[in-house]
């Protein structure tokens, strides 16, 4: 396989570019796809930044990548000259892959494009049109309440202007140049149809990776470059020799990640560098034209942003060395045999992150937690894979995080147990939801319990700010410590304590009997110790109960009951 950087690129079809186009055949979208999805690295992080909230979740870049790499991943060595499987097979490789909304979203498009393929060994513009025109449907109907001034608007508007163009023009390449203007012009006006986007100065973030896409299908037939990777080329010291060396009864990084950076100019020390800190086992090497990272880790989401800065990144790899699937997960560790019979009970699912929070999960008896949340959201096969390991015949699944539902939704159709996705957006409100749990219950009835006692509860967390920002009229600095109730940004203060404080005053009512605080990885006991004495003093008629979650990115997570 070729890989492209973003320099240009090399194809068999380049000499012929001076041509017109008029059929693609399976080879030319094949390549067009590869192509586009290393076109598209490049816009990652750009994409990542364009997030309304200034907080550290702006994920949308990552999660469209990793689930088009998934998508074409299932391509990569396929044999075929129907272009219907060939689309067949990129949509279910993005539905296993989908992470995140964006993700979702993305594989939704894909699969529309994928069914409206015939059995056809060449397509033309027209195809290409009915196919873009039912993405827009297919996404269209995916989502509950569609809101225009998203990636919904801009696929709506690709797929009206590729019908329209396929009617006059044939060649492929103006047409896919037209699209790709359309999206590009689309994606622009998105602020202009969403208030939150023009306050925030941004345009919409998944509209951008569509248009990054379709522009990436088209530079593949104009590209001019000289710069081609063959992987087959490297002279790579065997990774997986190394993992056998020495004993390894306790393994203290249980991710074993690995991928390859295209035509950085970072030098191999410089990268050792920044990941060092993120785990053991690190092995940098090079030729003149790929580098290959191994590391083992516990933060496989950071080392990839980290990668993603050196530049463009393919072949990812992560294994969970532990259990031997490609999700960390708690609890159960292996997948049931086909002939252990389920146990008549609920089993539940949930995701989150942080090591004190994950044990009260399980202590309130979650059987499997998926590690990822906020910045790292586990694709739908990592959730259909958790539910393999679980004994029971009907599974509650708890997304904890608003970007993980949609994937989690999917797995209901993909899944042979009745399973119902509770959607918790926060953690609080994923320990709070199973105080109503009963294992024995009927299904319906332990979720109407779960939701009943999600109803009684009012989250908050403290966390920091990612870039300057104005957000419902609120100016925000970068590095500015931020409070958010249910979602929304309430307070903007230097300071910890001073922002916890001023949360809690916004949250609490006299109706209030119980303030539930979770500390996270970068809060110290002492500055703890200090807060509890502040809040029970302010708050004397509440109970109080602060608990170490060791959860990232978020100094403290609330819960007012």
């Amino acid at each position: 396989m070729k890989l492209v950087n973003s320099k240009g690129c090399t194809n068999k079809y380049n000499n012929e570019i001076s041509q017109n186009i008029y059929e693609l055949d399976v080879s030319m979208c094949k390549e067009a796809f590869i192509f586009a999805l290393n076109y598209f690295a490049n816009y990652k992080e750009e994409i990542d930044a364009l997030n309304v909230f200034p907080v550290p979740d702006g994920d949308t870049g990552t999660n469209m990548y990793l689930t088009f790499s998934t998508a074409i991943d299932e391509i990569k060595d396929l044999e075929t000259d129907s272009i219907a499987i060939l689309l067949e097979e990129i949509a279910n490789g993005a539905l296993m892959g989908a992470r995140g909304n964006s993700g979702v979203i993305l594989s939704q498009l894909l699969r529309g494009v994928a069914e409206v393929a015939n059995d056809q060994k060449k397509i033309g513009t027209k195809e290409i049109a009915v196919g873009l025109k039912n993405a827009a449907k297919k996404a269209y109907q995916g989502v509950m309440k569609p809101i225009e001034g998203t990636i919904l608007t801009v696929a709506r508007e690709v797929g009206e202007t590729a019908v329209t163009l396929a009617k006059e023009e044939e060649d492929i390449i103006e047409f896919l140049r037209l699209v790709s203007e359309q999206a590009s012009t689309t994606v622009k006006k998105t602020p202009e149809l969403l208030e939150v986007l023009e306050e925030a100065g941004v345009v919409d973030a998944g509209g951008k990776g569509y248009a990054v896409i379709l522009r990436g299908l088209y530079k593949y037939f104009v590209c001019d470059g000289e710069v081609v990777v063959d992987e087959s080329e490297l002279d790579l010291v065997s990774i997986e020799d190394k993992h056998n060396e020495g004993e390894r009864d306790e393994l203290l990084y249980k991710y074993c990640t690995e991928f390859l950076i295209n035509n950085t100019n970072i030098s191999d020390k410089e990268i050792k560098g920044v990941l060092k800190d993120y785990g053991d086992s690190l092995l940098v090497v090079a030729n003149d034209r790929v580098t290959k990272v191994h590391v083992h880790t516990n933060n496989p989401g950071l080392v990839l942003e980290a990668g993603f800065k050196f530049g463009e990144l393919n072949k990812i790899k992560i294994d969970n060395m532990e259990v031997g699937t490609s999700s960390k997960s708690h609890g159960k560790s292996d997948e049931l045999t086909i002939k252990e019979e389920l146990k008549d009970r609920i089993g539940v699912i949930a995701v989150a992150s942080g090591q004190g929070i994950i044990e009260i999960l399980e202590s309130l008896g979650v059987d499997l937690i998926i590690e990822g949340g906020q910045s790292m959201n586990p694709s739908t096969q990592d959730l259909l894979s958790a539910i393999k390991k679980v004994n029971a015949n009907k599974i509650i699944i708890l997304p904890n995080n608003k970007n993980v539902i949609s994937a989690a939704k999917q797995v209901i159709e993909l899944s042979d147990r009745e399973v119902i996705v509770l959607p918790t957006t926060s953690i609080p409100q994923g320990i709070v939801a199973m105080m109503g749990f009963n294992p024995r219950g009927e299904i319906v009835d332990v979720k109407e319990m779960m939701e009943e006692e999600i109803r009684q509860v009012k989250t908050g967390q403290v966390t920091y700010a990612v870039r300057d920002a104005i957000v419902n009229g609120i100016e925000i600095k970068q590095n500015n410590i931020l409070g958010l109730a249910e979602g929304d940004i309430k307070v903007v203060t230097d300071d910890k304590k001073e922002a916890i404080l001023e949360l809690l005053e916004e949250m609490v009512t006299d109706n209030d009997l119980l303030i539930t605080i979770y500390y996270g990885e970068e809060v110290d006991k002492e500055e703890v110790e200090g807060l509890k004495e502040c809040v029970e003093a302010k708050f004397v008629d509440v109970d109080i109960e602060i608990y170490a979650g060791d959860q990232p990115i978020y100094y403290y997570l609330i819960s007012v009951e």
